[in-house]
């Protein structure tokens, strides 16, 4: 009987091939995106599952007085947690940043990134692949280094790395003592060399390393390192968040008693739940996940919701079939697993072509997420059981409806080709395709605000020149920069390049700061004037020179910018933005002309208030800044250039920086480009959603269509009657038209509210965004009637044209 039910369901789907072909497309485009949203959604969900002891794992979250949320968090608290918490089995610092490296005798430098500085109870705490090495000595002993494979084979070829060395920042040999395998991609953490904690400081100046060691000791502050915790099976973080409070009583100086707050948090959290500043990578968010699940099953839906409107409306054209079966005898059952049949058949090879399609889209879905998904890989057998569930929830979804509608015909008006009234069918058909209409138009919706927000956050000024501006990293980008100590003999050096560089043609300027400006800041403890100590204010701070306000082009409001013509301006001068005037209540920027500012023992006055610029990300308000001259924490040189041909000009400056500098490697970035990278997840994600609305668009047109052609098919008569009552094309034309539009507007007047309410609560997550306005809804619905308007007219155009002759002799 099932070979029966599966010969006849071949044999409908190639005699009906226009309303097959219309099936297959929808249903395999919308299981392909099925497909790589459960892939996408289970590498998102996976990450840092593949740690033994991951259930076990924790981090330090650390909220600062000041209310903002980090990653990292005081070096003090881990050498001392398992002293004072029984629950805690392990813990271990981790410190990343970046390390010029050479080999001896090599004097070809490399700027290596995602360097861990490490406690050796990592390798007790997460699970580490070693190739090569004894995991037992791992990260023990001092000057010993562990590398990926990627590296071995960078610096040693083929050749064994084992008992080789590595020379850190010009300075330090590092012993090769093993060779590890990378973390998998679903990881929050990746490096490439893995060093002893305490080597950190050896990789300073010996001032810089004394003052780092001192002051790491015992700071129950800075947010410096990442802070691990593995707890003991059977326990849970709650004991340790709440006694927190009395750990930092018995351990920290009442002077780093400032009201911070640590707490643990599930290391497999980190990348779907943190919103942390400082985080090692970048994360993602469940409601981006909800969003992406949410695209995939309407998406699917609506190629449902094609089949059933087809089926549905094509059943009429087999209603002296369905009579005849149920003369002969056929069971209601039957016609009903008939139907099921033909519906699992459609889902079966529509599965199949979407396999090969995914296999194809893959790459492309790599490309927009930044991951390295392997179709051998994720075709796993979790992948094939999700496949099949997906093929019964279609085969029951799409065919379920059909089969049950047939059954209703009575037997003698099926064989005289009357299915009774259509009333209730067209009914529902024309709410489902309002349903997957008003899906398309709030999709539709969707992509144009992204693309505004994007180009809102592109062209938003933020108070100062950022093109033509490269910024060149004078130490590896870390905080030890806070207390980096510079020798007389760096700031020789680093005044000649600065000399030589704007010597050349088309340079502009050249200025020091400890960062670049829109690329965030540190928060330090600074008391203004009308405060104490007590009140623990952690404001931003910038440490820039003479010349940064010039060369970046900011606004000077009141007073004065730093100046070489004041000698005590390096001592005691600060300037401050009008947030920081408003913020620390000194009433207008003429007011603050004056005002005294004590940043961590450095007093002085302001002399000067700079307009509100942008100094970190656009997704953090705008918040009081304090700047000042403290030439021990510049650590990035930023040139400007006179609109001339950059690339050239970095050429001839890399070669000075190489004889000038032979112990670190050149490296760059243009400071647009940086402050572009900040929203390459936002425009990933805008990406994806337009390619999904693209796609949705697509299906509900192919529905669309498909019932445009069964409406023609089932009005040949009238159409033709009409033309020869003297009816003209224009108004066949309108006649066809007119249901479809009518469709798309209640579908535009459902979207818009639900539009609305999404958008608004996704711009939310944006401290500076675009509005909603109605020239948004008004472009979707204009997009979407002209996309469906273009749909209609072929067949609506074929059968206005067409001779009434044929039409009226068809019987």
């Amino acid at each position: 009987m099932l070979k029966n039910f599966f010969k006849t369901a071949f044999r409908n789907i190639v005699k009906y091939k226009a309303y097959s072909l219309i099936n297959f497309v929808g249903l395999t485009c919308g299981l392909t995106l099925a497909l790589l949203i459960i892939t996408y959604v289970r590498s998102e969900v996976g990450y840092d599952r593949f740690h033994e002891k991951a259930a076990r794992l924790y981090r330090f979250r650390y909220t600062a007085p000041n209310g903002l949320e980090i990653a990292s968090s005081p070096p003090p608290i881990a050498p001392v947690l398992k002293d004072y918490f029984p629950e805690v089995e392990e813990t271990a610092r981790l410190y990343l940043r970046n390390v010029s490296i050479t080999r001896p005798n090599n004097p070809e430098a490399f700027e290596e990134s995602s360097i861990l500085f490490a406690d050796s109870a990592i390798t007790k705490m997460f699970t580490f692949d070693f190739v090569k090495g004894n995991p037992k000595r791992a990260l023990c002993d001092k000057f010993t280094v562990l590398i990926n494979e990627e590296m071995a084979k960078k610096y040693f070829g083929d050749a064994n790395p084992i008992g080789e060395s590595l020379i850190f920042s010009g300075r330090n040999s590092f012993k090769v003592i093993g060779v590890v395998k990378d973390f998998p991609e679903q990881s929050h953490l990746r490096f490439n060399m893995l060093v002893p904690y305490d080597n950190m400081f050896d990789l300073e100046t010996p001032e810089t390393a004394k003052v780092l060691r001192d002051n790491l000791a015992i700071n129950f502050i800075i947010s410096h390192s990442y802070t691990y915790v593995l707890l003991k099976p059977g326990t849970t973080p709650n004991q340790i968040n709440q006694e927190m409070g009395a750990f930092l009583k018995k351990y920290a100086q009442p002077r780093f008693l400032v009201g911070q707050v640590f707490q643990l948090m599930p290391m497999v959290d980190i990348h779907l739940k943190s919103t942390l500043l400082a985080e090692p990578s970048s994360t993602n968010s469940l409601a981006n996940l909800y969003i992406f699940m949410g695209i995939g099953v309407l998406t699917l839906i609506i190629a449902c919701i094609n089949y059933i409107n087809l089926s549905t409306a094509q059943s009429f054209t087999r209603i002296k079939e369905i009579g005849i079966r149920k003369i002969l005898g056929s069971m209601k059952y039957q016609l009903i697993l008939q139907f099921l049949a033909e519906s699992f058949l459609f889902s079966l090879v529509s599965m199949g072509i979407a396999y090969v399609a995914f296999h194809f889209m893959l790459p492309l879905l790599n490309l927009l997420t930044g991951k390295h998904l392997v179709f051998g890989e994720v075709v796993d057998g979790k992948l094939l059981i999700a496949s099949a569930l997906l093929l019964a929830f279609i085969t029951a979804l799409a065919g379920g409806y059909p089969a049950y509608f047939v059954t209703q015909f009575e037997s003698v008006n099926a064989l005289k080709g009357r299915g009774g009234s259509e009333g209730g069918n067209q009914f529902l058909r024309k709410a489902l395709v309002v349903f997957q209409l008003a899906i398309a138009c709030m999709l539709l919706s969707a992509s144009l605000l992204i693309v505004k927000q994007l180009r809102y956050l592109e062209d938003r000024p933020l108070g100062f020149q950022r093109s033509q501006v490269i910024n060149i990293p004078l130490a590896s980008q870390n905080l030890n920069g806070i207390f980096s100590q510079r020798d007389s003999a760096f700031s020789l050096r680093l005044q000649t390049f600065r000399d030589r560089a704007e010597g050349l043609s088309g340079v502009k300027q050249t200025t020091l700061s400890s960062g670049a400006p829109g690329l965030g800041v540190v928060y330090r403890g600074i008391v203004p004037e009308g405060f104490t100590t007590e009140d623990n204010l952690f404001i931003a701070n910038m440490s820039v020179d003479y010349d940064f306000l010039k060369s970046y082009d900011m606004e000077v409001v009141a007073g004065r910018g730093f100046s070489r013509n004041y000698g005590t301006d390096a001592a005691e001068a600060y300037v401050v933005n009008e947030t920081a005037v408003r913020e620390f209540k000194w009433e207008t920027p003429e007011k603050a002309i004056g005002k005294t500012v004590n940043k961590e023992g450095k007093k002085g006055k302001v002399v000067g208030v700079v307009k509100d610029f942008n100094f970190a990300s656009l997704t953090v308000p705008m918040s009081a800044l304090v700047m000042d001259l403290s030439p021990d924490q510049f650590n990035t040189l930023s040139i400007t250039f006179a609109n001339a041909d950059g690339h050239s000009i970095i050429q001839k400056l890399e070669g000075d920086w190489n004889k000038l500098f032979p112990e670190k490697a050149f490296e760059y970035s243009f400071l647009d480009e940086s402050l572009q990278s900040q929203y390459s997840n936002y425009e990933n994600f805008g990406t994806i959603i337009q390619s999904f609305t693209g796609i949705a668009i697509l299906i509900s047109c192919l529905g669309v269509y498909g019932l445009v052609l069964f409406t023609v098919q089932r009005k040949v008569k009238e159409i033709g009657v009409r033309k020869v009552l003297g009816a003209n094309v224009r108004s066949i034309l309108l006649l066809i038209y007119r249901d479809f539009a009518l469709l798309i507007a209640i579908g535009f007047c459902v979207a818009v509210p639900l539009s609305y309410y999404f958008m608004n609560q996704w711009l939310s997550n944006f401290i500076y965004h675009t509005e909603i306005t109605s020239l948004t809804f008004v472009i979707s619905l204009v997009s979407v009637l002209a996309i469906v308007t273009l749909t209609v007219s072929y067949q609506a155009i074929r059968a206005a044209l067409a001779n009434p002759v044929n039409s009226l002799r068809s019987e």
